[in-house]
């Protein structure tokens, strides 16, 4: 019988460790929302506009353009043919590594 309990409970603390995780996973990504901001191609920085027109970033499309409040860069999803990835820059058109 105290066998039969220990795995109750075992089983009920380890369900409600998962749901804390679960409802903190929420909560971290609405606050990951609400920093960026989608914005137009039309919308970003000259100076990060002309960093795109360079030859390292010619074969690169942007999908989508988001500034950062919180960081205060811009974060772009760019693809290039079937390869996807995230850029960063910052408002002098410098990429963030």
């Amino acid at each position: 019988m105290k066998k039969v309990v220990a795995i109750l409970s075992l089983v009920l603390f380890v369900g409600a460790m998962q749901t804390s995780y679960a409802s903190n996973s929420v909560i971290a990504t609405e606050i990951q929302n609400d920093e960026l901001v989608k914005i137009t191609i039309d919308e970003l920085p000259a100076p990060v506009k002309e960093t795109l027109a360079t030859p390292a970033y010619q074969n690169w499309s942007v999908e989508e353009a988001f500034y950062n409040k919180t960081k205060d860069h811009y974060e772009l999803s760019v693809k290039n043919g079937a390869e996807s990835k995230t850029l960063k820059f910052g408002k002098d058109g410098k990429e963030i590594k």
